[in-house]
């Protein structure tokens, strides 16, 4: 009798990618800090809101020219959540930068092999 051997799944890039952020984490350990420093919180936000809203235009018309990138998308996400002085709208906006992210590590990945 013939054994036919049953193809193994393949590993789920997010998972991977995951993990390496996971090790990375652990070696910030405890640390705490407010998202957004500096002597002048309130003038900040406003600096990362003109930030988010210039490259919002960025990836748009980008978009628009078929040149879209990573950088735009993620730089947009990230001066959002900083911008944001709602902890629940910030959270948010950190989820998608670190989607972006690890999509952004994941197409790395698969170009590379």
């Amino acid at each position: 009798m013939t054994e036919t051997k049953v193809p193994g799944r393949r590993k789920d890039p997010t998972t991977a990618v995951l993990a390496e952020v996971k090790t990375e984490r652990k070696l910030l350990g405890n640390e705490t800090r407010p998202l957004g420093g500096g002597l002048r919180p309130e003038r900040a936000r406003l600096y990362y809101r003109r930030e988010a809203d210039r490259w919002a235009e960025i990836a748009f018309a980008r978009s628009l020219a078929d040149t879209a990138g990573w950088d735009a998308e993620l730089l947009t996400a990230l001066h959002s959540a900083i911008a944001s002085a709602d902890h629940s709208s910030a959270r948010a906006g950190l989820v998608q930068v670190a989607a972006l992210a690890v999509t952004a590590v994941e197409q790395i990945d698969q170009e590379a092999a």
